[in-house]
């Protein structure tokens, strides 16, 4: 069975790869078919500006990035509720969260953080 979480050398690796960037992030994955995701989501570090780490300082509006994505997920819900919006659509809406549990589930909260979880 393949393991999908990082190798001591795969950690090491992104440690020391001066291109690696760790940023505050959300996303959406959203099932593709047999073995496949897309995704859409969003970083914000406040006072970056144009220089947000995940540009690697080009000024262009759009930046195509080929490589690997280490998530380190805070919380996960399980939802339909977006069912039909489509990529565009995951990208421009709010997170109801109420929404999102009407028709879905936490499905992971491994450091409580969840909006009303129980106090650590």
């Amino acid at each position: 069975m393949n393991s999908h979480r990082p190798s001591d050398a795969a950690l090491a690796g992104l440690m020391l790869d001066p291109h690696a960037r760790h940023v505050p992030s959300w996303m959406y994955v959203q099932d593709s078919g047999p073995g496949l995701v897309t995704f859409v989501g969003s970083s914000r570090i406040s006072g970056t500006g144009d220089a947000h780490p995940l540009r690697y300082g080009s000024r262009r509006v759009h930046q195509l990035i080929v490589g690997e994505i280490v998530v380190r997920p805070h919380y996960a819900v399980g939802t339909d509720a977006l069912r039909g919006q489509g990529l565009g659509g995951l990208a421009t809406s709010s997170h109801d969260f109420r929404a999102f549990l009407e028709r879905g589930e936490v499905v992971l909260d491994p450091y409580l953080r969840f909006p009303g979880a129980p106090a650590n």
